[in-house]
C-alpha cells in the first residue's frame, strides 16, 4: 500500500489557491477505504410469534442527561478514549510531511499510514451516544480521511516535482486535513467540558 511516499512540492499559494478544481490524471491512487465489521444480528431460530421478552434484550437508546453521561462515558473508557488519543496522534504525525508555506519548493515524505489504521480503529467503536458530540467526532473522521486521500492522490507518477495542478490539489487536500483536526478538537473539549471526560496527558503535545 503506497501510503510512504517522497516527492518535491511547489508550495505556491497564490497558485495553489487559483489551480483547476478537478483531480491531477496522474495523482497516485489512494488506498481504499478500510470498512468496518458490523456485528451481525443474532437470526431467530423459530418462525413462530416472538417471545414478549424478544424486545427487552435490545438497550434503549438513552434519552436523559444521566443516561447520556453514562453511555458517553461507558464508550470512553471501554476504548473510544483510547481511539480517539491514537487519531489525534496519527493525525499530528502526518502532519510532519507538510511542506512549508514560506519556501518555494520543500521535499516531502508523506506518511499516512499510522492515520489510516487509526481512522479503521475510530470506526469500528462506532457512534458517540450523544448528538452534539457525534456530529464534531463523524465530522473529524471524515475530514481527515479525504484530506489524506486528496493530498496522495495529488502525488505525481514517475516525476518528483508536482505540476501547478497537482500542487493545487494537495493545498485543499491539506486544508480539509484542518478541517478535520479543528473537529477533532472541538469533540475533545466537549468530552471534558460537557462530561469529565479527558485523557491522561495532553495528546496534542506529543505530535
Amino acid at each position: 500500500m503506497p501510503l510512504l511516499l517522497t516527492l518535491v512540492t511547489a508550495v505556491l499559494l497564490t497558485a495553489c489557491a487559483g489551480a483547476a478544481s478537478g483531480p491531477a490524471s496522474g495523482g497516485a491512487k489512494p488506498p481504499a477505504r478500510p470498512t468496518p465489521t458490523a456485528p451481525s444480528s443474532p437470526t431467530p431460530s423459530s418462525t413462530g410469534p416472538s417471545s414478549p421478552t424478544t424486545s427487552a434484550t435490545a438497550s434503549p437508546t438513552p434519552s436523559t442527561a444521566a443516561e447520556i453521561t453514562e453511555a458517553v462515558t461507558q464508550w470512553y473508557e471501554y476504548g473510544g478514549g483510547t481511539a480517539m488519543v491514537s487519531l489525534i496522534e496519527e493525525a499530528e504525525k502526518a502532519q510532519s510531511g507538510r511542506p512549508d508555506e514560506e519556501e518555494e519548493f520543500a521535499l516531502v515524505i508523506l506518511d499516512f499510514s499510522g492515520l489510516d489504521e487509526a481512522l479503521s480503529t475510530a470506526r469500528l467503536f462506532g457512534s458517540i451516544p450523544d448528538p452534539k458530540t457525534q456530529k464534531t467526532w463523524s465530522a473529524a473522521i471524515e475530514r481527515l480521511d479525504e484530506g489524506a486521500r486528496e493530498v496522495l492522490a495529488s502525488v505525481p507518477q514517475g516525476r518528483t516535482f508536482q505540476s501547478p495542478t497537482e500542487a493545487g490539489q494537495a493545498f485543499r487536500g491539506w486544508k480539509t486535513f484542518d478541517e478535520g483536526l479543528k473537529n477533532l478538537k472541538k469533540t475533545v473539549a466537549r468530552l471534558d467540558r460537557t462530561f469529565g471526560l479527558k485523557p491522561p496527558s495532553d495528546p496534542w503535545e506529543k505530535g
